[in-house]
């Protein structure tokens, strides 16, 4: 590694934002690999706070430990009783998704509640193309 490459910031985030006093979203946007994926997991000390959205659609790659983050996040938040949607998802996670089988796991918002719409048909597939 050269001392250009330690000083670029990493190509991908993933944070978790405060929306009022009690709703948190999971944020991932830019390239969402495994050093990325990591170094959040790192930085939360294996506590998972329950989130009640995930935010994806700023992604623009996603690997398998991004996809397994999501995964690991929702199950926190069911777990703490919340129920967590993909309020927004970038072509890639969406394909990323579908390619894994998983693409029903995560509850998308109706177009009603205030959240941006998804990206899927209207009879509820994703669209294809």
């Amino acid at each position: 590694m050269d001392a250009d490459q330690a000083l670029q910031p990493p190509a991908g985030v993933i944070t978790i934002e405060r929306e009022g006093a009690d709703r948190r979203v999971l944020c991932l946007r830019g390239d969402v690999d495994t050093a990325v994926a990591t170094r959040f997991t790192s930085s939360q000390r294996r506590e998972r706070v329950p989130v009640d959205a995930i935010d994806a659609g700023g992604v623009t790659f996603i690997c398998s430990s991004g996809i397994a983050l999501m995964l690991l996040w929702a199950e926190a938040s069911v777990a703490a009783g919340r129920r967590p949607v993909l309020r927004a998802a970038s072509h890639q996670v969406d394909r990323a998704l579908r390619l894994a089988g998983i693409d029903g796991v995560f509850p998308r918002p109706e177009p009603d509640d205030g959240a941006p719409p998804s990206p899927r048909s209207a009879e509820g597939e994703p669209e294809r193309g």
